[in-house]
């Protein structure tokens, strides 16, 4: 399981980076310089496919928290089964222009800021990925932001659709099955959930 800023970590760590296929920042670790056009390509939901993006220039970066629509690119893999196709994540921290080497991602949900945002790519930025790494399965969720001012609720944590993720990610990654049911409260394309 990589949560959220979890993809920073480690950035001069080559496993690690293949674990997670692609990462953010990287300067909070001392010693490194944040992730650049040096760990690989960008990944990109284009034209109904995954596009690894070598050429576009740019490292990590995120538009103020909002609430954006998360859209659902692998339908049939046991953590998205059943999940409605588009709906509505709540107040977080839209995670682009994350870098690494990307090789045995699937892209399983997206999203995309305008580019009328201060740091919005206007592109559909991979949110949710599942990656092979030899035999095992690591679910790779950028969601779930908590600042140093937050108070709660953490409004991002408590959202329905960010518990269910978790919990349906984690059974996934141990077991290679999911078996938790779609809440009836999850959200839905024009309407948050928070619990």
């Amino acid at each position: 399981m990589v949560l959220h800023a979890a993809d920073n970590a480690f950035p001069g760590w080559a496993e690690y980076n293949e674990m997670i296929g692609v990462g953010g920042w990287g300067g909070f670790t001392p010693g490194y310089a944040n992730r650049t056009e040096a760990s690989g390509p960008k990944i990109r939901w284009r034209d109904g496919g995954m596009v690894l993006d070598h050429d576009t220039p740019g490292t990590a970066q995120h538009p103020s928290p909002h609430d954006f629509l998360m859209t659902v690119r692998a339908p049939e893999h046991p953590i998205m089964k059943g999940l409605p196709p588009a709906w509505l994540h709540a107040n977080d921290e839209l995670y682009s222009n994350l870098r690494g080497p990307a090789r045995n991602v699937t892209i399983l949900a997206s999203a995309t800021a305008p580019t009328s945002m201060p740091n919005g790519t206007g592109e559909n930025e991979p949110i949710l990925m599942a990656i092979a790494y030899g035999k095992g399965r690591v679910f790779h969720d950028t969601l779930g932001h908590v600042g140093t001012t937050q108070k709660e609720p953490i409004v991002p944590m408590a959202s329905v659709d960010y518990i269910v993720l978790l919990q349906r990610g984690t059974e996934w990654a141990a077991t290679g099955a999911v078996t938790i049911a779609v809440p009836r409260d999850f959200p839905s394309p024009d309407k948050t959930s928070i619990r």
